[in-house]
């Protein structure tokens, strides 16, 4: 087995492994600071790695993130599941791209593994918490089907001018959807004695994901 693939079936273990906890964990303001945490990271996620993988080589990539932000603007004033499966496809799309990148490494070394590793924890819990207008049993699959895309992604070969183009709306549609998440969750009740807490988890979740990628 090559050592990408190894790397990528790793990651997504860490990621299902993210979906778990969110999914085991009862109580309802545990599950809103696990969220923001995997927020937080998302955003960090968007702007320190996938925003660059969109606009690297190619110089229409922030218009891209641009138009996915107003697609999903627009998507979510006529319906908010569609909203949270164009998210899905963004963020499994972003999953595919990571096994492209990685089966393209020619050394992968124990710390790039650590960092590779590490960022996907609450990636899982983020693509879990986003499905909210989904079935539990169907979303926990779903969630899962996720994940998966990164060992496949480590087999498959996308042209890089299709790639970039997708990568910067998957980006938008990811800023767009988890901004609307913290909304939602600052707007309800139980969390409004909250706020010191969500902004710190979420501020932890973007320094681990900065951290990450730094180390990616």
């Amino acid at each position: 087995m090559k050592a990408s693939l190894m790397v990528a079936i790793m990651m997504m273990i860490a990621e299902v492994c993210g979906i778990t906890i969110y999914v085991k964990t009862k109580n309802t303001v545990t599950k809103s600071l696990l969220a923001c945490l995997g927020l937080g990271f998302m955003y960090a996620i968007v702007i320190a790695d996938i925003l660059p993988d969109a606009t690297e080589n190619f110089r229409f990539g922030y218009l891209a993130c641009i138009v996915g932000i107003l697609c999903m603007y627009l998507i979510s004033r006529k319906s908010s599941r569609i909203g949270t499966y164009s998210t899905v496809v963004g963020m499994g799309f972003h999953n595919i791209c990571e096994g492209i990148i990685l089966s393209a490494l020619t050394t992968i070394s124990p710390i790039l593994i650590v960092g590779l590793v590490m960022h996907k924890l609450p990636e899982g819990m983020v693509s879990f918490s986003l499905l909210e207008n989904i079935k539990s049993k169907f979303k926990y699959v779903l969630a899962v089907g996720i994940s998966l895309l990164i060992p496949l992604g480590s087999i498959i070969f996308i042209p890089e001018n299709l790639a970039k183009p997708i990568i910067g709306l998957a980006a938008g549609a990811i800023l767009f959807t988890v901004t609307s998440s913290f909304r939602t969750i600052l707007s309800k009740k139980d969390t409004e004695y909250l706020y010191s807490k969500i902004a710190t988890m979420a501020f932890i979740g973007a320094i681990i994901g900065g951290v990450s990628c730094l180390i990616v």
